[in-house]
């Protein structure tokens, strides 16, 4: 497996090399645009040191809206040890406060992730992703943010 896993990447890297290098078309040298922007300060996101009692945090899907006004969901590891999921938005470039996926708890026996997330419009945001059952199988989930 782990064979095919570089192959696979080596392949992804030869071939994302020639789109760079113009190889792969007649076009000429792809150009990567310069940022009209600029990034502000990393800030641990509001609320996850408060639900991450296990210690491991991540976000795993982003999507905004408009400039300022975004929704994101990621993973944490629980008092327990399990992988839960949460939420946050962005909201006129402020964060609000990471919250457990409502529901989820119930469902997840085992570990749980988000997959994606997309936000249509502001505060409409939708998130899916799995958890496991008490039976140890992976089963779907999808919130919706109104």
């Amino acid at each position: 497996m782990r064979t095919r896993l570089v192959a696979g990447a080596a392949a992804a890297a030869v071939f994302c090399s020639a789109l760079l290098t113009g190889a792969a078309g007649a076009a000429g040298p792809a150009r990567v645009p310069a940022t009209s922007g600029t990034w502000g300060k990393a800030e641990q996101v509001p609320g996850t040191a408060t639900l991450n009692k296990g210690g491991s945090a991540q976000i795993t899907s982003l999507s905004c809206a408009s400039p300022g006004n975004c929704g994101a969901g990621g993973v944490y590891t629980d008092g327990s040890g399990r992988g839960q999921v949460f939420v946050v938005d962005e909201s006129n470039g402020t964060w609000g406060g990471a919250e457990q996926v409502p529901g989820t708890a119930d469902l997840n026996k085992g570990g749980a992730q988000i997959a994606a997330v997309s936000c249509a419009s502001v505060s409409h945001c939708g998130a899916g992703g799995f958890y496991v059952d008490n039976s140890g199988r992976l089963e779907a989930f999808v919130v919706s943010e109104t």
